[in-house]
C-alpha cells in the first residue's frame, strides 16, 4: 500500500525527518495554527524534529499517520493533516490538522476528500471524528463544509493553561460518502 498519494493541485506524503524539519516549524511556531487542538505553538526548531520522530514511530506501530500537504508545483507546505488514535477493532481514528493562514475551505475540498477515501477504501475505517476545541470558527466552518456531522461538545474534556477546555465533536462516517 502506498500511503504518499496526490490530490488536486497537492501531494500528500508521509514526513522525512531532516528535510521537513524547517518547514514544519514554520507551519506549528504560530500560536493560531495549533490553538483549535489545543496545544502550544513550538517554540524552538529542535521541538519540529522531535515531533517528526514521533510521528514516524507512530507510524510504524499503525497507531498514526501524519501526511505534509505541499503545493504540486511550488513544494509549498500549507498543512499537515493526520489521522491518530486508530483504533483497528473499531475501525476508527481521529482527524487532525494544523493549516497555514492562506488554508480556505476550496483547498481543503481539494485535499480531504481523497484523504477519507484513502482512510475508507484502503484502510477500511469506518469513522473518522474530529475533536478541537469549542467555537473553533474557521475550523468548525471548513469540518461543515467538508461534509462532517456535528455530534455535540465534551465539556471539560482537557485542561490547558489552566482552564478546562470543551471539545467539539465531528464526525464523518464511510456511509456518508456520495
Amino acid at each position: 500500500m502506498n500511503w504518499n498519494f496526490t490530490a488536486g493541485n497537492f501531494s500528500l506524503r508521509l514526513p522525512l525527518t531532516e528535510q521537513d524539519g524547517d518547514a514544519l516549524y514554520e507551519l506549528m511556531s504560530a500560536q493560531s495554527r495549533v490553538d483549535h487542538l489545543p496545544r502550544l505553538a513550538m517554540s524552538v526548531e529542535a521541538q519540529a524534529l522531535d515531533e517528526l520522530r514521533r510521528v514516524a514511530m507512530r507510524f510504524e506501530t499503525r497507531e498514526a499517520a501524519f501526511w505534509l500537504v505541499e503545493g504540486l508545483f511550488d513544494k509549498q507546505l500549507v498543512a499537515r493533516v493526520g489521522i491518530y488514535k486508530i483504533n483497528w477493532m473499531q475501525l476508527s481514528a481521529q482527524l487532525q490538522w494544523e493549516l497555514a493562514d492562506a488554508v480556505d475551505l476550496p483547498l481543503m475540498l481539494e485535499v480531504i476528500p481523497p484523504l477519507l477515501n484513502f482512510a475508507f477504501d484502503e484502510l477500511n475505517l469506518h469513522r473518522l471524528e474530529m475533536r478541537l476545541r469549542a467555537g473553533s470558527q474557521r475550523h468548525e466552518a471548513l469540518l461543515q463544509g467538508l461534509g462532517f456531522t456535528f455530534e455535540g461538545v465534551l465539556p471539560a474534556q482537557l485542561e490547558y493553561e489552566d482552564q478546562s477546555v470543551d471539545l467539539a465533536v465531528w464526525s464523518y462516517l464511510s456511509s456518508d460518502r456520495c
